[in-house]
């Protein structure tokens, strides 16, 4: 095994020892959390004691009262009070014999027969490292890496042998170098003995979250306590009532320990980091941080496309070929570079794109942000060879292990008589589907995500006044990066309201690069509301002021009615739309406690449902003859038939006592896919506009 060629990019020489060593911020959590956790289980102990004490005393009472009066009654009480005893005392210690399994399900368990290459590889940075090697290695089909194992109680003092799991989604974007540096960072989380005691805190606040929230066993067995007879069915709900006390005494302390933890999770990811800057590298950890994004972003992407081709019973080859084709198409949408079929992400794309303007820390975040863990890898600026080759000349067979993994996923899919379309297929459709909702590249992204302000037939008049701003001017990147600037305003305004409603739990926070107290936050939001409110007025009005330069140019060559009229169309119908999503909303919400499968009075079911026939349906059908004449779908549309079936017939909806669900399901879906469809008609309506004004854009 270990004559096994593969590659492994150079680790680092002479890396100063101190990087890898817990610095002052570690220790400092750590003796913390250690505190807190100490406290806990003096409370839990004191707890424990008194269980004794109920125990021994609901022992005796029973036995007690049994003896005395040896009745069946007295018999049933005797041993309820008994069991009170007992499940009391088996709520404090359920824990003991508790397994948190990690589920892995969806996972396929390689060995190093099946991948020779890898394993060398992995068996080579566990040494690097001073890792155990993984006890089991599984491929995992999404964006992601990990190393676990199942815990109990008693994992925190014997030693467990953990597993890998590898993403392949991660895989796919990688290359040698940054994936070395992922698995290190994995490897690091137990590497050094220091972090044996981050391990062990990582335990017990395991065991205590499981203790205090994971009880469904337990009250499994309450509630099988409880109906032997109706006498112990008093005593489990005393029982409960009492292991809830236990639960809120627990949890107020549970809730300083878990902050604790929170901040001590923060300073294990950095030290992680550490540990693989020593063996990988800062810059492949950092570049491998970068592209983990634009990975989740492709693959999730991949898998909601792939659910639309199976709404056409249609199924993909190879999901990974496929997120390569999406965040190759991503990358070209952001002007990119590829090298090895991977995108380059740099520093200054990030910055560019990053229209926020506040930094805090949140205190309940296990891990430091993207940009703090950046910072300090770069602060260690550990250089090592960077090999750009695809992570995937680690394994054997990779198109194979894709193919298989893909037909996991798909392993629940219960459509029959599919069709499977290859990498090509995949590309052409979603290409075309692109192409769809792509609009012209002249306007520099101005238009791209949202709608134009409506204008009255009255504000589309020039005037005979030609626009004082070029096409140039108008388009610029300022105004064309204006709406993703007012969609940052927005959150940043609830992030402020949140700091200031203390949702958010921060003492300080950085606007704009200069910090500032949580007391400030409200006063903050007002002030960025009316920055909001001054980009959107601008933005409105840069809308306006370039639908007038199309105009003052058409009328150059004849044809500003054309044009003026594709306007106004297209204005009438955007305002029909939102009337309609109206009426859809108050149909849908009156139906509401229908669908969410709760119990109505019949007396409510027939006033629910003559609004429904007298009132909504009639406004509702309406619509969809409207809606049908403008040709918002064709005709050989599944979606065009199932209105035209729904005009002709009368739904009941409900009959005798029971609810027509099919009925009601069509009147859900038409609702739903006919809104789908009428924005995907505008969108085409306004797309033509923009095609034929460019016509018109010369000076």
């Amino acid at each position: 095994m270990s004559s096994t060629k593969f590659i492994y990019p150079a680790t680092p020489r002479n890396v100063p020892s101190h990087i890898t060593e817990p610095g002052t911020a570690f220790k400092k959590e750590v003796a913390g959390t250690m505190g807190s956790i100490i406290f806990f289980f003096i409370v839990y102990i004191l707890l424990f004691l008194l269980s004794i004490a109920l125990i021994a005393g609901c022992v005796y009472g029973g036995f007690l009262i049994i003896i005395t009066i040896p009745r069946m009654i007295t018999i049933l009480i005797g041993a309820g009070l008994i069991g009170l005893g007992i499940m009391v005392f088996v709520f404090l210690v359920k824990f003991m014999f508790a397994v948190s399994k990690f589920d892995n399900s969806g996972s396929i368990e390689i060995t190093e027969k099946d991948q020779p290459k890898l394993f060398a590889f992995i068996r080579q940075l566990t040494k690097d490292t001073h890792t155990p090697f993984p006890k089991k290695i599984y491929l995992s089909p999404e964006v992601n890496a990990c190393v676990f194992y199942n815990s109990s109680f008693w994992s925190m003092f014997f030693p467990v042998r953990k597993n890998l799991q590898i993403g392949l989604g991660l895989v796919n974007i990688l290359s040698v170098s940054e994936f070395k540096a992922v698995m290190a960072h994995e490897f690091g989380h137990f590497s050094q003995r220091s972090m044996k005691l981050g391990s062990f805190v990582y335990n017990v606040n395991k065991v205590i979250f499981n203790m205090l929230f994971d009880n469904n066993s337990y009250q499994n067995m309450l509630q099988g306590f409880a109906n032997v007879h109706g006498t112990f069915a008093f005593f489990a709900m005393v029982t409960a009532r009492i292991a809830e006390g236990i639960q809120w005494v627990l949890r107020k302390v549970y809730g300083v320990i878990n902050k604790s933890y929170m901040r001590l999770s923060r300073e294990m990811e950095f030290h992680a980091d550490a540990v693989a800057a020593s063996v990988s590298g800062s810059e492949s950890l950092v570049t491998a941080l970068r592209k983990l994004e634009i990975g989740n972003s492709g693959y999730n992407i991949t898998l909601q496309k792939c659910n639309e081709l199976l709404k056409e019973k249609k199924i993909s080859e190879n999901v990974y070929q496929n997120q390569r084709i999406i965040v190759k198409q991503i990358a070209n949408e952001y002007k990119l570079d590829i090298k090895n079929e991977m995108p380059v992400i740099t520093r200054s794309f990030i910055d560019n794109n990053n229209f926020s303007r506040i930094n805090y820390k949140d205190q309940w975040a296990s891990h430091p942000s993207t940009d703090d863990r950046q910072h300090h890898l770069d602060n260690l600026d550990v250089k090592a060879e960077i090999i750009d080759d695809t992570s995937w000349v680690l394994f054997d067979n990779s198109t194979q292990i894709q193919a298989d993994m893909t037909r996991k996923i798909y392993e629940r899919v219960k459509e029959k008589q599919t069709t499977t379309i290859n990498e090509k297929e995949f590309e052409d459709q979603y290409s075309a589907d692109i192409q769809r909702y792509v609009l012209p590249d002249a306007y520099n992204g101005y238009f791209s995500g949202r709608q134009i302000s409506i204008l009255e037939k009255d504000q589309l008049e020039t005037n005979g006044e030609a626009s004082s701003k070029t096409f140039s001017e108008l388009f610029s990147p300022e105004n064309a990066t204006r709406f993703k600037k007012i969609q940052a305003l927005e959150t940043d305004i609830e992030i402020l309201k949140a700091i200031a409603n203390r949702n958010i739990t921060t003492k300080t926070f950085d606007l704009d690069g200069k910090k500032h107290s949580w007391k400030q936050a409200a006063e903050l939001a007002e002030k960025l509301e009316g920055e909001k409110t001054a980009d959107r007025d601008k933005l409105n009005e840069t809308d306006k002021t370039a639908i007038h330069f199309f105009l003052a140019n058409a009328k150059k060559i004849g044809r500003e009615d054309e044009l003026k009229n594709m306007y106004q169309e297209y204005f009438s119908q955007r305002k029909e739309a939102d009337e309609y999503l109206g009426e859809i909303n108050i149909m849908l919400s009156g139906l509401s406690p229908i669908y969410s499968g709760q119990t109505i009075p019949i007396h409510e079911i027939n006033t629910m449902i003559g609004t429904l026939k007298n009132s909504h349906e009639i406004r509702f059908k309406g619509w969809l003859k409207k809606w049908r004449k403008l040709d918002f779908i064709p005709d050989s549309h599944p979606l065009a038939q199932k209105i035209d079936n729904y005009l002709s017939k009368e739904y009941a909806y409900f009959g005798g006592r029971i609810f027509l669900e099919t009925e009601l399901a069509d009147l859900d879906s038409i609702c739903r896919e006919s809104w789908d469809q009428i924005t995907n008609f505008l969108f085409d309506r306004f797309k033509r506009i923009l095609q034929t004004q460019l016509e018109f854009s010369k000076n």
